[in-house]
């Protein structure tokens, strides 16, 4: 069980579903992912793996900007 929280990133992380943190990139068009963490009170760490699995499943898109990604929905 603890194997399986640490993969998962820990029992809190589910806490939102990638659905509404969907709907929230889609309110605001392009986020950071500080502002993901400070919406959903997440650690920068847990909003950076959640954007990056949406991202890998190409659900949204990604862009490095300096020191930051900014993350959005695809219009197609």
């Amino acid at each position: 069980m603890e194997d399986e929280e640490k993969t998962k990133g820990g029992p809190f992380e589910e806490q939102y579903s990638d659905d509404e943190i969907l709907a929230f990139i889609a309110t605001e068009e392009v986020v950071t992912t500080r502002e993901v963490a400070d919406h959903f009170d997440y650690h920068l760490q847990t909003a950076r793996r959640r954007l990056k699995l949406l991202h890998g499943e190409s659900r949204i898109r990604q862009k490095d900007v300096g020191k930051r990604f900014v993350w959005w929905l695809p219009h197609d």
